[in-house]
């Protein structure tokens, strides 16, 4: 069977919208939207086409965090991209939509099925290599491209073990030396992803009944603020006036121009002191505080739009989700 890729996904998806637009009346119009809906959850959730056919969109959407409830025997909760979860609350939110909530996409199985398949006439891609269970496996593939651990991405399919999932999903040479190649990207990068290291004290800690927000302060007065599990505030025993250490990897680490982006925590503002230009991605090295610096991996064509040069004012941030808390002797 044919493995789709990055590309065969782009365009499969275009196909899909511009088919959408294409109806030639109102009720057309609807029909095929409820259709991308579906398409869409498949392709960025990676639900099975009976899950996706048994969503509620009244209550299975949340969208601030971008997050889509999975009921049925393999209930879960899967989270999808900012841009694609903007596209998913459009559709549901239409007008047209109005009469059909809680069930937009309550349709035939067959139909659904069949209609995918018809989708190849616009893309240019064979039949089967386009299906529901074809366009699941290809958002599989792309979790573990992105480097998430197999069983995370178990999780996400809904698989009852790592084991299935691995069998679930194969890949093409292609596939396989871009894994490898960006194993070893992070494999160079762990030494200027090592310099994101600060050690503090907690200064702050608000616990929920999940996670936590821990804040601890540097030596240099910096305040780094990192999420982590309740479980993991007590394997760690976190609490006010301990001494920690927290560090992010480079690839993690965000630039601006002062005063571009948005604003939050673990915005810190410095002067770039170093610049490893390569021809796709590149090094940049922000010194934001006496003897505290962060360093940035980001792509060649970013660091060109940014226009930074060794001695210009810039902008590091992270998420506090990327920042890894550990006791100093760890």
């Amino acid at each position: 069977m044919k493995q789709l890729t990055s590309k065969d996904l782009h365009i499969l998806t275009e196909a899909w919208e511009t088919w959408t637009r294409s109806a030639p009346n109102e009720s057309q119009l609807r029909s095929r939207e409820r259709l991308l809906l579906v398409f869409l959850l498949i392709r960025h959730g990676a639900l099975r086409l009976s899950e996706a056919l048994q969503i509620n969109d009244l209550k299975d959407f949340d969208y601030p965090t971008g997050t889509i409830r999975i009921g049925g025997p393999r209930g879960r909760e899967v989270q999808i991209p900012e841009k694609a979860m903007k596209a998913v609350s459009a559709l549901v939110n239409s007008p047209r939509m109005m009469p059909l909530r809680g069930s937009i996409t309550r349709m035939d199985q067959g139909y659904v099925r069949k209609r995918f398949y018809a989708m190849s006439e616009l893309c240019g891609l064979p039949p089967e290599a386009i299906g529901p269970q074809v366009v699941r496996q290809a958002r599989a593939t792309e979790l573990l491209q992105a480097n998430i651990p197999l069983n995370i991405v178990q999780k996400f399919l809904g698989q009852r073990s790592p084991v299935q999932a691995a069998g679930f999903i194969s890949f093409t040479d292609d596939d396989a030396r871009r894994i490898v190649h960006n194993h070893l990207r992070q494999e160079a990068l762990k030494r200027s992803s090592a310099r994101n290291a600060f050690t503090g004290n907690v200064t702050r800690l608000e616990t929920g009944p999940v996670s936590a927000l821990v804040e601890i302060t540097t030596l240099q007065g910096m305040k780094v603020h990192t999420l982590i599990t309740i479980e993991s505030v007590q394997r760690l025993n976190i609490h006010p006036g301990q001494l920690l250490n927290t560090t992010v990897k480079a690839p993690f680490v965000m630039l601006a121009r002062p005063g571009g982006g948005c604003d939050g925590t673990n915005r810190f503002r410095g002067r770039v002191s170093a610049i490893n230009r390569g021809a796709v991605e590149s090094s940049v090295v922000v010194d934001v505080a006496e003897g505290a610096s962060l360093c940035s991996i980001l792509s060649t064509d970013e660091l060109e739009l940014l226009g930074l040069s060794v001695g210009d004012e810039a902008e590091a941030f992270f998420s506090p989700f990327a920042s890894v808390l550990g006791l100093p002797e760890d």
